[in-house]
Order: C-alpha cells, then structure tokens, then sequence
C-alpha cells in the first residue's frame, strides 16, 4: 500500500497538468452546432411564414436549415445550378463570438493555462466543425448543394481562428508572441488591429452617408416589394449584409472601389450596371453626379493621422517608432485583404456576375494611406517629452542640477512606461494550478514574464 502512494503524487501532477474536462469540450461543441443549427432555422422559419405566397412546411425549414449553417460559416452554395459565394458576414460574426466565448468559458472552466493546454480545445472545436460541415455538405441533394471539401475547409478554419481567439489570452498564446517579439513590433500590432477597427469605421461612415442620401431609392425598393412581408425579409435580408457594404465603403474610400458585376462604383468614376432590387444595393452610385463622393477620400487619411499619433507613444527613438507605424500598416492592410476576399464572389450566372472588392489593390492602397500619413506625422509632429528628457540627460555640457532634474523625470517616465507595458502586454497566464479553486476573477495574479518559464519547468519536475 505504501509502495503505491508515490505512484498516486507522480500521477496527479499530470492530471493537473492535462487539465482538460473532456466531457465539458464535448458537451461546449455541442451545445454550439446545436445552437447555429436552431438560430438558423428560426429565421428561415421567420421568412417563410411571413412571406407572401409561402407554404409553411417544418420539415422544409429543418432540412434548409443544413445549408443555411454551411452559409454561416462562409461555405459556398449552389442553387439550382447557380452558385452563390457572396455570403452574409453578420450571421458568421455571431457565430465566431459564440465559438470564442465557448472556447473561453471550456478554458476557464477546466482551468486552462498553459500554451500546451490550449491546443486540443483549438483542434476539438476546429476539426469537429470540419466534419460536420463536409457530413452535411455529402448529404445534400436536391436544388441546394456545396462541395465537401469547401464545406471541410470553411467550417474548420471558422471555427479554428474562433477558438483561437477565445483562449489566446487565458492560456498565454498572445504572451507567446509577446515575448518573441520586439517592443516596438508588439506596439505595431496592437496599433495594426486598432487601425484595423478604425478603418471598419470609416467603412461604416461612408455607408451610412451613402444611406441617407439613397433613402428615396431605398424606400422605392421597398414598396416595390409589394407585401408586408415580403418588404421585411427584403429589410432583413439588407440588415445581414450590412457588414459586407461597411466593409464595401472603405473600399470607396480608398479609391479602388468595388465592383458588381458591369457596374463600379469609385469616387472619381462610376459604371452602371443591372444589380438585385435589395435596398441595401440602392446606396450603389450609379452615375457621376455626386460631389460628396470625393470628400470620402479625407476618411483614410483621418486614419492614417490617428494611426501616426499612436505611434508617436511608442517609447524609443524615430527609427522604432517608423517601425512600429510600418507593422501596424502592414497588419490592417492585410487584414482589409483578408477581408475583402471573404466579402467577394459570385452571385448567380446571370448578368449579376463577380462582386469584388479587388483585395491586392485594396491592400496596396490601404498600405500606402496609412503608412504615408502616419509616417509624416510620426516624423514631423515634433519629439516626445520622453526624447527630451533623454537627450537632456545624456547632454554632458548640462549643468548638475539640471541633471539631477532630469534623472528624477527619468525615473517617473521609467514608471509610466512601467504602466503602459504592463497595459499593452498581454495577460501572462498562471503557471502553478490550483487545486481546488480558481483565482478571483477581479484579482488576476501577475507574473514576472522572467519567471514564467521557470515556473514551467517547476511543474514539469514535479
């Protein structure tokens, strides 16, 4: 009996260290097909009952449910020989933040902490999506169908970056990167994904400009519409896509424009061309006449400012800061490519045709209103206060007292660059597991990043 006891502690660091609840990830994936699954078929069976002319069938809506959840996750269709790849981003966006906070909640519930231990969850969540979606994509038939492989890939890889985002934080893969990284590159991201954020919002200024000035036209769509009902799932249908034209109004910002089917649409040039009556379509310039589309090209250079006195707060000498402003250039430029090809595809094979967004060239474009704004104001606003302070204490024709001025400045700048490292670093994960309970939620432990792999190997030996 006493022989065994060694045997008991040897294995239970390694119970706790595996930390994964198996049956909770189960039950978490579960729970989250069963949910896209229901709020799918709610609204079909939302549309169809108010449709004019429906035959409401449950059976129907159950079975149209399937493809409408490979249409969450960004799966391309085919209907009745016609494809569809131009999908709703509102409906997947939901879904990417329910898959997140599952993750998180799997992560904080079996007491996640480690990079390690967040690699099944991630690979769970990912790979059980995957085959679900390719299940369902085999056993369509009828007018609806998808491939297999596409369904495979754009289900997993949805559910991939939505896991991966939820315990990034909680299990220490942003602290991974933060570590490996330099300071000023570190800030750069950080920066890329706020001008990334803020680019999303010069998208939606357009748009809701664009609004207001087509909402005769928006109206007659409308009534054209005929039916209540039919009026509404028109409005929703409009309302699902409304990331797609936020997205679509940087593009015109930009200056490269979009592109649906014959019709462009820039703000120095646009090409007619026959579009759906959808009300969200008729914000589609049409013609040459409006003089405020030009003013749309001031957004990116908004942008670009901000983005420049960001990173005039990134600590060090000129060089880092430029070099922080290219990282965060090159983040939200390929993340508006990234975008853009997710936005673009194909509607139908009739005069409709491709909708693009021309994703290198809105890339290239994103770029270059970013970094050469951000650089001219990063250059020629003027040093920090830090800079100053720096080169008057370096300065050895300074008198002593203004030295000692200076070192006691230096040391309240060392505290407050002190602060924002400890703001913009990333929550450093616990190491050590407790037993029997989490720590408080409004008290999250910090660790010296020093220790961090010490305390690795401490458990590891144990």
């Amino acid at each position: 009996m006493l022989d065994s006891i060694p045997h008991a502690i040897a294995d239970a660091p390694h119970e706790r260290r595996l930390g994964i609840r198996w049956w909770l990830l189960a039950a978490a994936i579960g729970a989250v097909l069963l949910i896209g699954y229901l709020a799918t078929a709610g609204l079909i069976a939302l549309v169809m009952a108010i449709a004019s002319g429906a035959h409401f069938d449950p059976l129907v809506v159950l079975v149209a449910a399937l493809p409408g959840w490979l249409a969450l996750h960004q799966t391309p269709l085919t209907i009745t020989g016609a494809p569809l790849s131009v999908l709703p981003l509102l409906p997947t966006a939901l879904v990417v933040l329910l898959i997140a906070a599952t993750a998180a909640w799997v992560a904080r519930r079996s007491r996640l902490r480690r990079p390690d231990q967040a690699w099944p969850v991630i690979t769970a969540m990912g790979l059980v999506h995957a085959f679900v979606g390719a299940s369902i994509a085999i056993a369509l038939g009828g007018p609806v169908g998808a491939v297999p492989v596409d369904a495979f890939l754009s289900c997993g890889l949805t559910a991939t970056i939505a896991a991966t985002a939820g315990v990034a934080n909680r299990c220490g893969l942003i602290y991974l990167v933060w570590e490996r990284v330099e300071a000023e590159v570190w800030s750069g991201m950080r920066i890329g994904l706020l001008a990334l954020a803020a680019l999303i919002a010069a998208g939606g200024v357009v748009l809701l400009v664009g609004i207001c000035a087509s909402a005769p036209e928006m109206a007659a769509s409308l009534a054209r519409s005929g039916a209540a009902g039919d009026a509404f799932g028109s409005t929703l249908l409009s309302i699902l896509y409304l990331p797609n034209a936020v997205l679509a109004g940087w593009s015109f910002a930009t200056g490269t424009g979009l592109a649906v089917g014959r019709l462009t649409a820039q703000p120095l040039h646009a090409t007619p061309g026959p579009v759906p009556d959808l009300p969200l379509l008729a914000v589609l310039p049409t013609h040459d006449s409006a003089a405020w589309w030009v003013t749309s090209l001031a957004l990116p250079l908004v942008v670009g400012a901000l983005v420049g006195t960001a990173c005039r707060r990134v600590p060090g000498t000129l060089s880092r800061r430029l070099l922080a402003l290219g990282v965060a250039a090159v983040v939200a430029a390929i993340g508006a490519m990234l975008l853009a090809c997710v936005v673009g595809g194909v509607v139908g094979n009739g005069p409709i045709g491709p909708v693009t967004l021309r994703p290198i060239v809105l890339a290239v474009a994103t770029l270059c209103w970013l970094a050469v704004p951000g650089a001219a104001v990063t250059w020629l606003a003027g040093p920090d206060a830090s800079d100053e302070l720096a080169d008057s204490a370096d300065d050895p024709a300074a008198p002593d007292t203004a030295v000692d001025s200076a070192d006691a400045d230096a040391e309240d700048t060392e505290s407050s660059a002190d602060v924002e490292l400890d703001d913009s670093a990333p929550e450093i994960p616990h190491t050590r597991e407790v037993a029997d309970e989490d720590p408080p939620e409004d008290k999250p432990s910090e660790i010296d990043p020093t220790e961090f792999d010490g305390d690795l190997i401490e458990d590891d030996q144990r």
